[in-house]
């Protein structure tokens, strides 16, 4: 028996050591399998970034191509023709003296050659539009005050002239040519100088590779909502009618008792 015994615990010993080795074996299986997610969310994450960064350097080398579009533009322009970089985007600007006479909004011949430059560039990059901003400085009209309210309906103005230009002159179509008119309300410069103030009399041309719409107008919600409310005020008189027969036939019943 005591031999009998030995072999038993040998016998115990082993089997222990082999539940412990599955054991391990299974622990070692399980963390190998989660090192291998892991690497592979890992590899799928670096060639996401690889991708967004890959996008992102893309839209930079486009955007200085299309800066530097603009830049050899406003070369060609001359007269003081400018290019700045926007929280809104790439802008084209022409200071006053190109295009238009002090308190005026006709277009000068020099000014019509450098909006026919304007004009090419837009035929020959036709995912672009452009919004045209009238700005000026915070002086009041005087001189032309016969013809213009103020600033805002001189500024106005002028970029509908440019507008007009543009599209009825050089067929650019009118849904790629957006105005606005600032009057002084968006100046660069002090308006406290005279040079100050000759900067901020201007005209801009904002580049806008993607014009924003608004969501079709969703009349449903009117037209169903009228019904609704009529059918609901033509079946009140009847329910209050139901309810005072009740009360009468309630009354009849306890005068009866």
């Amino acid at each position: 028996m005591v031999k009998y015994g030995k072999y038993i615990k040998l016998f115990l010993l082993i089997a222990f050591a082999g539940m412990s080795g599955c054991a391990e074996m299974n622990e070692l299986r399980n963390l190998n399998r989660r090192q291998a997610i892991t690497i592979r969310d890992q590899s799928e994450e670096i060639a996401r970034l690889k991708g967004q960064l890959s996008s992102v350097s893309d839209k930079l080398r486009a955007s200085e191509a299309e800066m530097e579009k603009l830049r050899k533009l406003a070369r060609s322009i001359g007269e003081g023709a400018t290019v700045r970089d926007t929280v809104e985007g790439p802008v084209l600007l022409f200071p006053e003296k190109i295009l238009f006479d002090s308190g005026m909004a006709t277009i000068k011949p020099q000014g019509e050659n450098a909006l026919k430059k304007v004009a090419a560039f837009l035929k020959e990059n036709p995912q672009i539009s452009v919004r045209v901003d009238g700005h000026t400085d915070t002086d009041p009209i005087r001189r032309t005050r016969n013809l213009w309210d103020s600033n805002h309906h001189l500024s106005a103005a002028r970029s509908l002239s440019v507008f007009h230009f543009l599209t009825k002159s050089e067929n650019i179509g009118e849904g790629r040519v957006h105005i606005a008119g600032f009057g002084p309300n968006r100046p660069i410069a002090s308006n406290s100088t005279t040079a100050g103030k000759k900067e901020n009399r201007r005209v801009e041309f904002l580049i806008l590779t993607a014009v924003a719409s608004l969501p079709p107008k969703e009349s449903s919600i009117l037209t169903e909502q009228i019904p609704e409310s009529a059918g609901q005020s033509e079946t009140a008189p009847a329910e209050t009618e139901s309810t005072e027969a009740e009360v009468s036939e309630e009354i009849e019943e306890s005068e009866g008792k």
